[in-house]
């Protein structure tokens, strides 16, 4: 039997198919070793990802359901007398009978203010060109 295993070649070397046999399967299955261990990374990290996203999905879903609440809330609040009363004095400008409505106009000071420091600045040249002549 040990003739059949051992193989005679030009330059005298014997080799044993035995032991061929056995470094191309272990180098065979090193490989897939190594390609198991590789996906399994790839996994990880498609996990991790995964992860983080049904996170950020979540928290999202979070508000939008509180926000929901709020504006099922507000259609609620809308069906009230008291609500279609307020609109219509606010926004439509409508009033009861017998009622004066008194408007008290807002001014924007900032307006106001870039006007005066326009004409001050304006003023200020004039007054520098009648100095020179």
């Amino acid at each position: 039997m040990l003739t059949k295993n051992i193989k005679k070649v030009k330059g005298k070397i014997k080799v044993d198919k035995k032991k061929i046999s056995f470094l191309f399967w272990s180098i065979i299955c090193l490989v897939f070793v190594v390609y198991l261990f590789y996906c399994n990374v790839k996994m990880f990290q498609k996990r991790t990802e995964l992860s983080k996203s049904l996170k950020e999905l979540n928290t999202n879903v979070e508000s939008l359901t509180k926000e929901k609440e709020i504006l099922s809330f507000r259609l609620g609040e809308t069906y009230s007398e008291e609500y279609l009363e307020r609109v219509a004095r606010e926004d439509l400008g409508m009033q009861k009978a017998g009622e004066k409505v008194v408007v008290i106009k807002k001014t924007d000071s900032g307006e106001d203010d870039k006007n005066n420091s326009n004409t001050n600045i304006i003023n200020n040249i004039v007054e520098w060109f009648k100095g020179l002549f």
